[in-house]
């Protein structure tokens, strides 16, 4: 027989063999073991977790040298910070004006003082909740940084997208807290109505100071980002984390690492600030235009692709805007960042800006008007626009 062959017939022979065997495994264990298929259907829910565990095996990684103890503690702790910037990204996005809902006080000074009572009560809260933001802020800062000065040998690729996931909610939180300019309405009237009932109020010099911090933070523009570069470069080897962050959300976007747009989004946002990250005063620090350990080129052939990318709910990021804001940036020193011919700019705005494309889009509604009268009576020609 051929050698062929007689592999088939060995191969069907094991397998008469294998059979005999387990319908001999289901007489001797049908009596006391009956295996059957679910009646009903099992319902998983599938949610994606970057680290279930929170890395509770820390202690595990130390002798294998892949990943020590401290750089999984970074990332847990960082996980949970990013968790933490994004219900707050969630509370600031939907935040309303209470006090413009709140009536003015009259009457006499008893009537006044019940109803700054009342107004301060009901703002209370609200205002508590941007209190978090504040606070936030100084977490952030302090985790970021010790994280980061973490990020010295070749195995700390997952703590540095894990510093790029929360530095892109500090921005997200920073563009977001600069457009709510109710925040500081709110709390100009529940300073108001505070300095009337004060009296009334346990802890009112905590809650006093505290007002006053909070009102110094929502004055300035970007107070998140502000306070993380100045904290960022007093370590020593900023430069060559920012850079390698940098690159390696780069090398994310080029691989196709990015399973959902959203990610590519957050990637692409977080490449642009971590230029404005690195970028110093002269005399400060390091200039982004100028460093060599920055691949500017490589970051421009992203940046070109996709100028604009949605920032969060109906807000968008402008990247070539964020790259303007950079300390030490002009035209001819962000030549490989920004595209700098007039053809080339239109081409990129015509592929996000809905208004470039409204004359091709009335155009094809015309065409589609005009003929679909004609495409309903060739349907009923044919019998197709008769219901029933």
């Amino acid at each position: 027989a051929a050698p062929g062959k007689g592999r088939s017939f060995g191969l069907m022979a094991a397998a008469i063999s294998t059979n005999e065997q387990l319908a001999s495994l289901q007489r001797d264990f049908a009596p006391h073991l009956e295996l059957q298929p679910p009646t009903d259907r099992v319902g998983v829910q599938l949610r994606p977790r970057a680290n279930p565990t929170n890395y509770s095996d820390r202690k595990a990684f130390d002798p294998t040298g892949v990943l020590s103890a401290d750089e999984a503690t970074g990332m847990a702790e960082l996980e949970a910070l990013e968790a933490r910037g994004l219900e707050l990204c969630s509370a600031l996005y939907t935040y309303r004006s209470i006090a413009r809902a709140l009536p003015t006080a009259g009457g006499d000074d008893e009537n006044k003082r019940a109803m700054y009572l009342t107004s301060f009560e009901v703002l209370h809260p609200h205002v508590q909740r941007v209190k978090e933001l504040m606070y936030y802020k100084d977490d952030a800062v302090a985790k970021f940084c010790a994280s980061l000065a973490l990020c010295t040998g070749p195995g700390s690729d997952g703590l540095l997208l894990a510093l790029s996931r929360v530095f892109d909610v500090v921005a997200v939180l920073d563009s977001i807290k600069d457009t709510k300019a109710c925040l500081s309405n709110d709390l100009s009237v529940y300073k108001r109505a505070f300095a009337h009932c004060r009296a009334d109020v346990t802890n009112a010099d905590a809650i006093f100071n505290s007002n006053n911090a909070l009102q110094l933070f929502l004055a300035e523009k970007g107070p998140l980002l502000s306070a993380l570069k100045a904290a960022v470069h007093r370590l020593p080897g900023a430069e060559e984390s920012i850079c390698a962050m940098a690159h390696l959300c780069a090398e994310a976007l080029e691989g196709g690492w990015c399973l959902l747009p959203a990610e590519r989004h957050r990637m692409l946002r977080a490449c642009a600030c971590l230029v404005w990250l690195l970028d110093c005063p002269a005399g400060g620090g390091p200039n982004a235009f100028l460093s060599r350990k920055l691949r500017r080129d490589r970051l421009g052939r992203l940046f070109k692709v996709s100028p604009v990318v949605p920032l969060y709910g109906d807000m968008h990021a402008n990247l070539p805007l964020i790259l303007r804001r950079c300390p030490n940036f002009s035209p001819a020193a962000a030549a490989e960042l920004l595209p700098h011919s007039r053809r080339e700019m239109e081409s990129l705005t015509g592929s996000y800006d809905v208004v470039a494309a409204a004359g091709s889009l009335r155009s094809l509604v015309v065409d589609y008007t005009m003929s679909l009268p004609a495409l309903l009576r060739r349907a009923d020609a044919v019998g197709g626009g008769r219901l029933g």
